[in-house]
């Protein structure tokens, strides 16, 4: 979010109140706001003086009320999932196969994408300045010891070398055509006819009548705690739903997208592209694990 504002400043693009200066903590209020996906949450705020039209944060003082396609949408509510998935992730952080919990980090494009094949730990870029200076990837838990003083000796892996396996790796795949993804498209499409549960729909149509009888219930002042907590249960269940569906829709997006991917370069890539190779990586994570295959074999 640091970046997105700095990048923003940079381009001389103005804020909501026509300013210059943004934060990262208004790039978090836009991220997070249903309102680009078409929803909208009533009653964040309340009035607390008539007079001075005073209004503050909604706590939980005042009821509120969430309504789905209040208005046009111009964000996807696909995407709009995903980044709310990814920002929940990086606050959660990573545990790692040797039990450690770590930071996400995506400043550089192998951040999160390497890892240890002895210890299973995380890589981490560091920078070596003698006898000349050359970013290197270090296991984490070479650089910082256990409670028992011992430290993972895997070897380091200088940035250039990593890189140029990289770009092989994907040439590789190029030429074999793995990342064609057409199994792996029948594979997802196979999860998703036969994945079990209720669907939107169904869930839709139980919390209607949930909520209708929530409403008659405190019409008639009887105890609605019950019926409160099931309106909850079922509005988490079709959020949960909701994440799912959005997850193969984007599944299904980048599978298309790689496959363009491979049409367009036939030949192989010559240079090593930063961005490319993050976006590749991170779309074809999902295509290597239907197959059974981590990513981290390249």
């Amino acid at each position: 979010m640091k970046q997105i504002a700095e990048s923003l400043k940079a381009d001389g693009v103005l804020t909501g109140g026509k300013k210059t200066n943004w934060h990262s903590s208004g790039i978090a209020l836009i991220l997070k706001n249903e309102k680009y996906m078409g929803d909208a949450l009533l009653q964040k705020t309340y009035t607390v003086d008539f007079l001075t039209k005073k209004r503050v944060k909604n706590n939980g003082i005042m009821p509120q009320y969430y309504v789905e396609n209040d208005h046009a949408a111009i964000i996807p509510r696909s995407v709009f999932m995903q980044v709310q998935n990814l920002i929940r992730r990086r606050h959660n952080g990573i545990t790692t196969k040797n039990g450690k919990h770590r930071r996400i980090n995506s400043k550089y494009c192998f951040s999160q994408r390497v890892y240890c094949g002895k210890c299973g730990d995380i890589f981490q870029r560091n920078m070596w300045y003698t006898p000349v200076k050359v970013a290197v990837w270090r296991c984490a838990s070479r650089i910082k010891r256990n409670k028992k003083g011992r430290r993972c000796m895997i070897r380091n892996i200088k940035e250039p070398l990593l890189k140029a396996a990289t770009l092989d790796a994907i040439n590789q795949l190029i030429e074999s055509h793995e990342l064609a993804g057409k199994q792996i498209k029948a594979n997802i499409m196979k999860i998703v006819k036969n994945s079990k549960g209720p669907t939107i729909e169904e869930l839709d149509k139980r919390l209607e009548e949930a909520q209708l009888k929530l409403i008659q219930a405190a019409n008639q002042h009887q105890n609605c705690n019950d019926l409160t907590q099931q309106v909850m249960e079922l509005r988490e269940q079709k959020e949960k739903v909701q994440e799912i569906e959005s997850e193969n829709q984007v599944k299904l997006h980048n599978i298309d997208q790689v496959s363009n991917f491979v049409d367009e370069n036939q030949g192989g890539i010559q240079e090593f592209d930063p961005q490319l190779v993050r976006r590749l990586i991170e779309k074809n994570h999902h295509l290597s694990t239907l197959h059974g295959v981590h990513v981290q074999r390249w």
